[in-house]
């Protein structure tokens, strides 16, 4: 417990660093903790399906990637709408950390509208870049509604820090809405999300250690790697800050994570001991 305890620390200074520093480092992190550490969790996906089925649930995860992606290019603004809402459910429908509903849905709208209400107009711009239409009117009225779902959830949750007495949730929730949009969001994104799913299926699957769990997804790893590779050289031709490429990789991974997994997992195995 205390060097997880001192992870998230050193998680949160080394956020804040990259933010006063600025220049391509925010997005840096984006990428290495949203989108690198943030795989972690889903890349046992394979694990948690019957073996039986397997070679069907990878060609139904790759269809609905590749079909996204098709819909990224030619509706942008819709498949970022439909990404944001979704993101929004499934943190939502899978969280283990709150016991109230009102809880869980506070840190669903929390994730994805928490970079906002600080820096909502920074938040439009990178909705602008991501959907690649250039529609101003659109991203500044996604950037407000964020914001708004972002205050009201930092209410629900300081709230719920309070009567716990948990100051790591307090400080979380301050770092993510005071940090850079894109940090704030992959800091956000791991410490709430990604990192406590990747407990939960290390439990699910027997893998007391971090590093027996890496060696059964590393293949899954390495294929994730050179997949967002391939989507990203695509997608920076079309915008050069790395926007839309981040956006695009990210909803590539997510959305057979949310949309197809459900569909093939009828049963959780039982754990290896």
């Amino acid at each position: 417990m205390r060097a997880a305890g001192q992870g998230w620390l050193a998680l949160v200074l080394c956020a804040v660093a990259v933010s006063l520093i600025g220049g391509s480092l925010p997005l840096a992190f984006a990428v290495a903790v949203g989108l690198g550490l943030g795989l972690l969790h889903g890349a046992s996906d394979l694990h948690v399906v019957n073996a039986a089925r397997r070679l069907s649930f990878i060609a139904c995860y790759l269809a609905a990637a590749l079909a996204y992606l098709g819909l990224w290019q030619i509706a942008s603004s819709v498949a970022l709408i439909v990404f944001l809402l979704l993101s929004a459910w499934h943190f939502s429908h899978e969280d283990e950390c709150f016991e109230h509903p009102c809880e869980r849905l506070a840190l669903g709208a929390f994730i994805i509208g928490a970079p906002a209400v600080l820096h909502r107009q920074t938040v439009g711009q990178l909705l602008d870049l991501a959907s690649g239409n250039h529609t101003s009117a659109l991203a500044i009225g996604l950037a407000n509604a964020l914001a708004v779902s972002g205050v009201l959830a930092s209410a629900v949750l300081l709230g719920a820090a309070w009567r716990k007495s948990d100051g790591r949730l307090a400080a979380i929730v301050v770092a993510t809405l005071c940090l850079p949009p894109l940090t704030g969001f992959a800091l956000g994104f791991f410490l709430l999300h990604a990192a406590p799913q990747t407990r939960t299926r290390q439990r699910l699957l027997g893998m007391r250690k971090l590093g027996d769990y890496l060696r059964m997804t590393r293949l899954v790893l390495a294929a994730a790697a050179l997949f967002a590779l391939i989507v990203a050289v695509v997608f920076v031709q079309q915008e050069h800050t790395g926007t839309r490429s981040l956006f695009a990789v990210l909803a590539a991974f997510a959305i057979p994570h949310m949309l197809v997994l459900p569909w093939f997992v009828v049963e959780r195995p039982a754990p290896v001991h």
